[in-house]
């Protein structure tokens, strides 16, 4: 496991803690830490000249970016001579992942196609838990009582697998990057072996070179000096 994994799962750690405390799930304080480590880690990898806005950073204050379509808050965003450059959008879906798996699909191709048209760097990493919790709705839309758990499959990362090898419209990330963990009994996570899951070589290997962290982050740098 490199350093920057490392570090990126104490991040995960405390967003998970921010999570899980009361009112956590709706507040944006669950996703300063790991906003904060991805802002840091891109920046300490650039040339001088360059800027971060996110949360955790700076103002601690979203780039506001006027899409295409419609305005949009951006996650991490790179800036050069106070100009966008590139933007990093981060999913770290908690719970109840099947009912929202398509929205959340779709919100990415749409939230690509916003950003890109604008000539944009855009680049998604989502993060999955190998086995997700399934809350009841509570009062206020707040969950409830955990009823099941749901356990990733094939089919769920295979969409992500199929718009990487799409041919490069608009609605396609410049950029994919996806991480699958689980937390262990004092809540602290870890990556899990995808060998304990029923996955195919083609989806174990995505997992672990194209989509991994390390090589996401690479990309990403290419990309900023591209697009600068």
């Amino acid at each position: 496991m490199s350093k920057i994994q490392d570090n990126f799962l104490l991040a995960i750690n405390k967003s998970f803690a921010a999570y899980n405390k009361k009112g956590g799930a709706r507040s944006s304080k669950k996703l300063v830490p790991i906003h904060k480590f991805l802002a840091e880690t891109v920046l300490s990898k650039l040339n001088k000249g360059f800027s971060i806005k996110s949360l955790g950073v700076g103002d601690s204050k979203e780039a506001v970016f006027i899409g295409k379509y419609y305005p949009k808050k951006l996650d991490i965003t790179v800036l050069k001579n106070n100009k966008i450059v590139a933007t990093i959008s981060f999913k770290f879906i908690t719970s109840n992942y099947k009912q929202n798996a398509n929205n959340y699909f779709e919100q990415l191709m749409g939230e690509a196609a916003n950003i890109r048209r604008r000539n944009i760097g855009f680049a998604h990493f989502v993060v999955f838990r190998g086995e997700t919790p399934y809350f009841s709705k509570n009062k206020n839309n707040l969950r409830g009582k955990e009823i099941k758990t749901e356990i990733i499959k094939e089919k769920d990362l295979q969409k992500y697998i199929k718009l990487f090898k799409d041919l490069d419209f608009p609605h396609k990330p410049d950029l994919l990057g996806i991480c699958l963990l689980d937390f262990d009994k004092n809540k602290k996570s870890k990556v899990i072996n995808s060998k304990n899951f029923d996955f195919s070589n083609e989806t174990k290997e995505f997992l672990k070179n194209e989509f991994s962290l390390d090589k996401f982050l690479e990309k990403f740098i290419h990309l900023v000096n591209l697009k600068s």
